[in-house]
């Protein structure tokens, strides 16, 4: 017969491969006729329907027509199964299913002589027409809604920086019309350092460095300790250092975290050193300096102070200055460094090459292996929108590297690159441990090692990162 003959063609066009089995097959495996149907039953119904009410109707050219058409679908599918996995190929088998029963449909309204029947199957049409855009207006509503909260975050921002539009000039004037001599500064200076000083106030320290770009250059840093009763002899605190971004300087950032985080800034005596040029010497920045040198420095001049914990160091920085704290991780032998947060910057192509975590060197050529001390902790955040450190990995489209842009680790694969140095040995997370609104948390060994997914959010992802998130990372929870 004229059908079987075409089902047989049929089936020597699809015996390169099975819906069954995803290798290649032998000839004398090919799949029988009851195979294709089978296929047909599972995946393709209307279509099998189609066939059978052809058949029964005796119709051997539509049969195998219907045949041949089901044969070249069935050969496009399996092709997107192979080249794009399984989830791909449903997509199109749905959307192909829904293409035939929208003929069949069709065609039965117009074979109705009911106009009951007409008026339901006519129903089904409209459903399936309206199902799409159902879902558009639902996606339209959801990116409507996520609109409004970043305009509402973005409103609660500008009143919050009105609202402190007086104590931000304050301190701006203070910085700026400051007249008391320099040696009357640094003896003030020297004898808060050797009191203890608890008064509330930020105060400027600097360390003495000399490099390619500068000899004896006085680096500055400035110390804010919360304001206590001294007479009550309270005792020392923990050390937040945070470092500026690119293009940036203490004094904004020191305004930034002592605004949003308050309750931090009572509990945390708080740092911020000052880049050279408003930068950090990383991979090909402006600075030459040697930063590491500076915040060890910095850390050893503090960890002397009598209203310092001397081993409860915490850094935390934001772009470039995230990825010096990346660097200083890598490589700082001090034992004070407890925690370290780097903000929409986890690791660079230069810090880690796919195998090893990698010391910077002498001329930034990142060639030696290092390995980071073990045990400590780690936070990132990082923005799925982010342009210029791009979440997925790979390279920047602005920030330079010696030979072209500075490639970045994925941030995923970042964390979890930290948590096995950290003592990790599981596998990779593929999702969230949990979500809190637009933020995906990663979390390994206990929340000692922790990303936070920062879903629609660019390079500004750090104002995703509230107040009560930074205090639970920071504050100690396990008695450590």
């Amino acid at each position: 017969m004229k059908s079987n003959s075409l089902i047989y063609a049929l089936i020597a066009a699809v015996a390169v491969v099975s819906a069954f089995c995803p290798r290649l097959q032998a000839e004398e495996d090919r799949p029988r006729t009851e195979h294709v149907l089978d296929f047909l039953k599972e995946k393709m119904p209307e279509t099998l329907n189609l066939l059978e009410r052809v058949r029964t109707e005796e119709e051997e050219d539509g049969y195998g027509k219907v045949l041949e058409k089901a044969g070249k679908f069935l050969m496009e599918y399996l092709e997107i199964k192979h080249e794009g996995g399984a989830e791909e190929a449903e997509a199109f088998l749905k959307e192909e299913r829904g293409r035939v029963r929208m003929e069949a449909l069709v065609e039965a309204w117009h074979e109705a002589d009911d106009e009951t029947k007409k008026g339901a199957i006519k129903g089904e049409i409209a459903g399936m027409i309206g199902a799409p855009i159902d879902r558009d207006l639902e996606h339209g509503r959801h990116e409507l809604k996520s609109l409004v909260e970043e305009v509402e975050k973005f409103e609660a921002e500008l009143a919050d920086t009105e609202e402190n539009r007086e104590t931000i000039i304050a301190e701006e004037l203070a910085v700026i019309l400051s007249t008391k001599a320099e040696g009357e500064r640094e003896r003030e200076k020297e004898a808060e350092g050797a009191r203890g000083k608890t008064n509330g106030e930020a105060s400027e320290f600097s360390i003495t460095q000399s490099w390619s770009q500068e000899k004896n250059f006085r680096r500055p840093y400035w110390v804010h300790v919360p304001a206590r009763d001294e007479a009550a002899k309270p005792e020392p605190l923990p050390v937040l250092i945070v470092l500026h971004g690119n293009g940036g300087n203490a004094r904004e950032v020191r305004s930034m975290v002592l605004r949003r985080y308050p309750e931090i800034a009572k509990r945390f005596i708080t740092v911020f050193p000052e880049g050279y040029r408003e930068s950090w010497n990383i991979v090909s920045e402006r600075s030459k300096a040697d930063d590491r040198g500076f915040i060890e420095a910095t850390i050893r001049e503090l960890a002397r102070r009598d209203d310092v914990r001397e081993e409860e160091f915490t850094i935390m920085g934001i772009s470039n200055g995230a990825a010096l704290v990346n660097q200083i991780a890598i490589e700082t032998k001090l034992p004070h460094i407890r925690n370290y947060i780097t903000a929409v910057s986890p690791l660079n192509g230069c810090q880690h090459d796919g195998k090893n975590f990698k010391a910077m060197g002498d001329d930034n050529d990142y060639r030696e292996v290092a390995k980071p001390l073990a045990g400590k902790r780690l936070l990132n955040i990082s923005g799925t929108e982010d342009p210029l450190v791009p979440y997925a990995g790979g390279p920047s489209k602005a920030i330079p590297a010696k030979d072209g842009k500075l490639s970045f680790v994925a941030a995923e694969e970042s964390i979890y690159l930290w948590a096995k140095q950290m003592g990790y040995e599981g596998e990779k997370l593929t999702g969230p441990s949990q979500t809190k609104g637009k933020i995906g948390i990663f979390s390994y060994l206990d929340g000692d090692v922790v990303h936070f997914k920062a879903n629609e959010h660019a390079h500004n992802a750090m104002q995703a990162l509230s107040e009560d998130s930074l205090l639970d990372f920071l504050v100690d929870r396990k008695g450590k």
